[in-house]
């Protein structure tokens, strides 16, 4: 544990100081650093900054709950204005916080897409042909961030024309470590499509700093570059398909074992009601559970009809259930996220974001709007402080 002063040490015992300042909102923890040097190596210890972490997580009851909102631009020639709402009740009704921070980095397309966030580290990549060529892991609330750049193999072929690259994002609490991993299809010689057994798959660790290659990685399908991961039991999912021409696309999940660094395929339900549309799945994490969203495929138009299926045992098929099957005046386009208040919240044609509540089956309007804008599920922290 870092060291503060002997002379804070005489009034306050430095394990009762660490228990209240760990306690604090952040921005209260912020000013301690400009006190002194002392405090300021206090407050960016590993020990300070994990306890922090902790009970901030602690004081969600879900995992997959947020304390904010963050909205990114990903047209970057527009604007580069970040916009975060918070509020310690998540319910976001008449008064919640609201601070705009400004992306302090440059993507090589003028586009930005995020790919994920875990712990208030937010994963960035560009949204064109740079999408997983070069990440950056950001704390807004802190203005500090990490490029990610390099590959481990070459350079030339992770630039390669005809080739789809997938980014996936995840905190590895064994070791406290923040990995991403990157899988790269290359395309068929006659140019006929994507080669799912021609395939790159490398992991980074961002306590080494360096990407490591895994060999012999079997993957079940084709993972585009449109399709944003779930993290569930300890595994990263995507919804995925075969991708190749002359075949028929079918959706079903890919998993990747964190843990074991191997690959599966799973299946999703037959959940396809409205057999006049094509049906989107949006996997979700519901209640630590693997689920996803699925609504009629009206285009821009939005659906007012909707419904969430849910994993309740990982890996095994036959445990979906639908869980919920809603109707909303306003029309749907896809899910957000869901907060500790029984919600999900959900993009509308109509009305921008609202709030849908699972037991009063009621709707508030948010008045938040996504503008070509991405919204994602953010925590405050003091991670990479």
């Amino acid at each position: 544990m870092a060291q503060i002063t002997k002379k804070t040490d005489k009034h306050v015992p430095e394990d009762i100081l660490f228990e209240v300042v760990s306690r604090l909102p952040l921005k209260s923890v912020g000013r301690f650093t400009t006190v002194s040097k002392s405090w300021y190596a206090f407050i960016r210890s590993p020990a300070f900054i994990a306890s922090h972490l902790n009970r901030s997580i602690a004081r969600n009851v879900d995992d997959d709950s947020s304390h904010c909102l963050l909205d990114v631009p990903t047209n970057l020639d527009e604007h580069k204005t970040c916009t975060v709402h918070c509020n310690n009740t998540v319910s976001f009704d008449e008064v919640h916080e609201v601070y705009e921070v400004e992306l302090p980095m440059d993507f090589e397309s003028k586009t930005c897409r995020p790919v994920g966030s875990y712990n208030g580290l937010v994963c960035l990549t560009g949204n064109r042909y740079d999408y997983g060529r070069i990440i950056y892991l950001w704390n807004p609330l802190l203005r500090k961030f990490k490029c990610i750049i390099g590959t481990s193999c070459c350079c030339n072929r992770l630039y390669k024309e005809f080739t789809e690259v997938s980014v996936g994002f995840w905190y590895d609490g064994a070791k406290n470590d923040y990995k991403l991993i990157r899988i790269m299809y290359f395309g068929k010689e006659d140019f006929s499509g994507y080669d799912k057994e021609q395939s790159h798959v490398e992991v980074y660790s961002l306590n080494t700093g360096y990407w490591r290659k895994i060999d012999d990685a079997k993957l079940p399908g084709i993972i585009t570059c449109s399709y944003q991961s779930a993290f569930v039991d300890g595994a990263l999912i995507w919804r995925a398909n075969y991708s190749l021409v002359g075949e028929i696309d079918e959706d079903f999940i890919v998993s990747f074992d964190t843990r074991s660094e191997l690959f599966r395929r799973m299946e999703f339900p037959d959940f396809r009601e409205y057999h006049s549309t094509q049906e989107v799945p949006y996997l979700l994490v519901y209640k630590g559970r693997l689920a996803f969203f699925v609504a009629p495929d009206c285009g821009d138009e939005g659906s007012e009809v909707w419904s969430i299926w849910v994993m309740k045992e990982f890996g095994v098929v036959k445990s979906w259930i639908k869980e919920y099957n809603e109707e909303t005046q306003q029309k749907a386009l896809w899910p957000i996220g869901f907060n500790k208040n029984n919600e999900i919240w959900i993009d509308t044609s109509d009305e921008g974001i609202i709030a849908f509540n699972f037991e009063t089956k009621q709707s508030r309007i948010l008045e938040l709007y996504c503008d070509n804008n991405c919204w994602i599920n953010y925590t405050e922290s003091l991670v990479l402080l």
